[in-house]
């Protein structure tokens, strides 16, 4: 590799770098507001705080490595361009291959990043995502109660809280119970506490009453209790096995081959199909997309001050990059037969810079 394109590759590594540090960063912050309140002021384990946080990186890396790598390109050939080291470069013999090369290197090893990504890593991170998910509400959901509001447990409890204390105590309790749905029950308790279990988490209720309306036979029932024990929580572990997988969570054997038994499996081939398509192409994306705006960079005019129109128009180029790239998912997932247009953007953008590349060579 000449020493031109080590530099160049140099420059591209380290604002690439920089760039995704912060786009993770903000893409971080933003997902931990909602979970600091959870760990700090409801009880939820930091550790959690930090695993739900990462497990929702590798889903977003490979969307976002072809906006990184097209920033990098514009920040570091926008530089180059306004120090007069491109002209420096093409002066001394350079050709514009020699100036693409780095790029298509660079690209190269970020497109294979990302297919271990969309192949490997994220779906397996977002299974464990939602397992995690299931296993918090259903496990931690108890302790999570949060007084003065109604909480939802599950699909069977809705639990009024008046205050909780933090060794578990729970006073003035409202809990209704629709687990038979033709004979939905309420349980009133001038107090309670929450009892955990390895696989399931109970309320015990003092001093209340348990009033039962059967909606067939239009009566109030009322029962009298000192004591009353409720499992609201039982074999979390067990239930998540029955979940329905998304298409973002399964292997490419489970995609290629879905259970037609199941109702949720048939209705959703076609995003099956167009999933198995995107793995691919949203890698692919990264080097076309860098192909494409490396060469329109090179192909501008020299200005002696910085011409922020060419800067401008290279963003307006990364978001219509991303805006069909979007335009072209939301087709192939909706229409049957449509997988091969998540290629379209790829094909587009690699046209017009092996376009360029020729208008170029005949001004030479």
């Amino acid at each position: 590799m000449k020493l031109i394109e080590k530099y160049v590759l140099r420059q591209l590594v380290a604002n690439s770098i920089l760039l995704f540090l912060l786009i993770i960063s903000i893409f971080s912050l933003s997902k931990s507001v909602q979970l600091i309140d959870l760990s700090l002021n409801r009880g939820l384990p930091f550790i959690y705080f930090f695993k739900l946080i990462c497990l929702t990186l590798p889903a977003i890396i490979p969307v976002i490595l072809p906006i990184i790598f097209a920033l990098s390109i514009l920040f570091t050939y926008s530089r180059m361009r306004n120090d007069s080291e491109l002209i420096i470069f093409e002066s001394s013999g350079a050709s514009q291959f020699t100036l693409t090369k780095p790029v298509l290197l660079y690209g190269l090893f970020l497109t294979l990043t990302s297919l271990s990504f969309t192949t490997l890593i994220s779906p397996n991170s977002n299974q464990t995502f939602k397992a995690l998910l299931y296993s918090i509400k259903n496990d931690y959901s108890a302790s999570l109660l949060e007084e003065g509001r109604f909480n939802t447990i599950g699909s069977d409890y809705t639990i009024f809280v008046r205050k909780r204390l933090s060794d578990g105590k729970l006073n003035n309790i409202f809990i209704h119970d629709t687990r038979n749905a033709e004979k939905p029950s309420t349980l009133i308790a001038k107090k309670g506490s929450l009892i955990k279990f390895d696989d399931s988490t109970k309320i015990l209720l003092e001093n209340g009453t348990q009033h039962f309306y059967s909606n067939i036979d239009k009566k109030l029932s009322v029962l009298y209790f000192e004591k009353y024990l409720l499992n609201i929580i039982e074999n979390s572990n067990n239930g998540f096995s029955h979940n329905w997988k998304s298409p973002s969570e399964r292997t490419f054997q489970e995609l290629k081959y879905p259970d037609l038994s199941n109702g949720d499996d048939r209705n959703n081939l076609q995003a099956f199909n167009a999933e198995i398509f995107q793995r691919f192409t949203l890698p692919l994306n990264v080097i076309c997309f860098g192909f494409m705006i490396v060469v329109f960079m090179l192909s501008q005019k020299f200005f002696r001050v910085e011409n922020m129109y060419v800067n401008l128009k290279v963003i307006i180029i990364i978001v219509i990059q991303m805006g069909l790239f979007i335009l072209c998912s939301n087709i192939a997932i909706k229409n049957n037969g449509w997988e091969l247009v998540n290629f379209v953007p790829s094909i587009i953008n690699f046209t017009f810079a092996i376009r360029i590349l020729n208008q170029n060579r005949k001004y030479v």
